[in-house]
């Protein structure tokens, strides 16, 4: 394992932290460094309130900027970002998650899986995942995670899906907090094996303490990349219309998180989907994708929701995922 660690005291108390970790079959990948700020701990309360939002790489920032700052996502104390470009044409070069973290006061740590190379700059553009937090964060780690390279969009991309972890002290109770964006085209079986590095780092680092696992699962129940795709799709919901939007047992990942001592029992709306293409579309055809597990913690009752990425009922949806929110205790 290879780390460099880069620190540099800002004005206001911000802190920058880079660590990049060489996980297995790293020789044939290029490593990318996370970056930490870190930003004065907000008041703690009894619960953390926890966000979790695919972002479609933040190209909204506007809309997603409002949606987080008005209730009931106002004051998350743990915002978890899939797909959260930085520098990138499609999000207008921005840094998402950092200028997410700044316009909500928060400390954050980004994980790049992909860069881009442009021709116009010297510095690439990643596509990442981000974790946000009202405590600091410290020990960001990447967990490389294997994938099926069958998406055309990886032509134009170098690196490897990686898993991101940080620990958050809340009141006096370190909590590891990670994320991960697993593959769509490849089946239930492809992503129960991309999520299994991350389950063997955790026992083999003795990562035992309370623990956020969040991201969007992909949890299609089939595989997408097959010209038959769509069809099997259509047929299926024919068949069976509440298997989208209830995947735990088409999914087998749900099992390996079960066994890791992680529940998704009452941290999700049951039956409520996550994701779709168009706001046309009935939420009876439309997936469940997008998940929060607990290890060591407890939801509050009745606290998991499930919010319309748009600002008002009339508004333009800022992505094709919803936010997936809970309240977890301390």
């Amino acid at each position: 394992m290879t780390i460099r660690v880069d620190r540099e005291a800002e004005a206001g108390g911000v802190e920058r932290a880079a660590r990049v970790v060489n996980g297995p079959g790293a020789e044939q990948v290029p490593q990318f460094a996370t970056t930490i700020v870190n930003r004065a701990a907000r008041n703690i309360r009894s619960t953390i309130k926890t966000v979790l939002f695919n972002a479609r790489s933040g190209a909204r920032f506007d809309g997603i900027l409002a949606c987080l700052k008005r209730p009931p996502l106002a004051d998350a104390d743990v915002i978890i970002l899939c797909e959260a470009d930085w520098r990138t044409r499609r999000s207008f070069d921005r840094e998402v998650a950092a200028e997410l973290a700044s316009a909500l006061d928060m400390s954050f740590v980004y994980g790049p899986e992909f860069a881009i190379g442009r021709a116009s700059r010297t510095t690439p553009s990643f596509f990442g995942n981000a974790i946000l937090s009202s405590a600091p964060l410290r020990d960001a780690w990447m967990i490389p995670m294997s994938y099926s390279g069958r998406n055309r969009r990886n032509l134009a991309r170098v690196g490897q899906p990686r898993a991101l972890l940080a620990t958050a002290t809340f009141a006096e109770r370190p909590i590891t907090v990670a994320v991960a964006h697993l593959d769509s085209r490849w089946d239930p079986e492809g992503r129960k094996r991309q999520l299994a590095p991350l389950i063997a780092h955790l026992e083999q680092a003795h990562v035992t303490g309370p623990m956020i696992l969040a991201g969007d699962f992909n949890t299609t129940t089939t595989e997408l990349e097959t010209p038959s795709a769509f069809a099997m799709i259509a047929a299926q919901i024919a068949l069976r219309p509440w298997r989208f939007r209830y995947p735990e047992q088409y999914e087998p990942l749900f099992q390996d998180l079960a066994r890791a001592g992680f529940k998704i029992e009452g941290a999700n709306a049951p039956g409520k989907p996550t994701f779709t293409f168009s706001r046309v579309i009935p939420p009876w055809l439309r997936p469940k994708l997008d998940w929060i597990a607990l290890r060591g913690l407890e939801p509050v009752a009745g606290s998991a929701r499930v919010i319309p990425a748009r600002t008002s009922f009339f508004g333009r949806r800022v992505s094709d995922h919803d936010f997936v929110m809970c309240e977890v205790q301390l």
